[in-house]
């Protein structure tokens, strides 16, 4: 089985959301809005086509999808540039094959060649805690919104922070208006 990780061009924009829809259909913690969420967040301003990845057959069949976007970490004063990965999905046929992993993978690489720091996700404790992912609530890093601890991970790029980020995740509006 060859599955390819990549860039998505705009020919794989309206397979991506069909494939994405599908992936959540049967999910119970699914409000059932992940691909309502890509659409928006790709219409927004501060949109990087590079933080967003798929997954595909040898026959070009979309089989799973992850993307981040920048997100704030306010405490007081200060103000911290991070990523909000979300979501990440696999079709239901290629689940627990690793390809969840490639795409966190293939952001994590993108993102650090970016300079970029933090990594913030909520959901799924377990697959997270297996690729590193710490509770954020450990780390003084909070969400906006009422989640088990244990749901909501950080994961620090580089080895050492001057000043870790720490304080409240601030998402971008296109996160709340789909």
């Amino acid at each position: 089985m060859s599955i390819f990780i990549s860039t998505l061009t705009e020919m794989d924009y309206e397979p991506s959301l069909q494939m994405i829809g599908d992936a959540f259909k049967d999910a119970p913690e699914s409000d059932q809005n992940e691909a309502q969420l890509v659409k928006g967040l790709r219409m927004a301003p501060d949109y990087r086509y590079e933080l967003e990845v798929i997954a595909k057959t040898a026959d070009d069949e979309i089989i799973g999808h992850a993307m981040c976007s920048e997100v704030m970490i306010k405490s007081g004063e200060h103000a911290y540039v991070a990523l909000a990965l979300a979501p990440l999905s696999v079709t239901q046929a290629y689940q627990h094959k690793g390809i969840g992993t490639a795409l966190v993978q293939a952001l994590e690489e993108r993102a650090y060649a970016q300079e970029y720091t933090t990594i913030v996700v909520t959901g799924y404790p377990d697959f997270y805690e297996q690729m590193d992912y710490e509770v954020a609530a450990d780390h003084g890093i909070t969400v906006p919104f009422d989640v088990p601890n244990e749901a909501v991970r950080v994961k620090f790029l580089w080895d050492s922070l001057e000043d870790p980020p720490h304080g409240e995740v601030h998402y971008p509006e296109h996160f709340f208006t789909i």
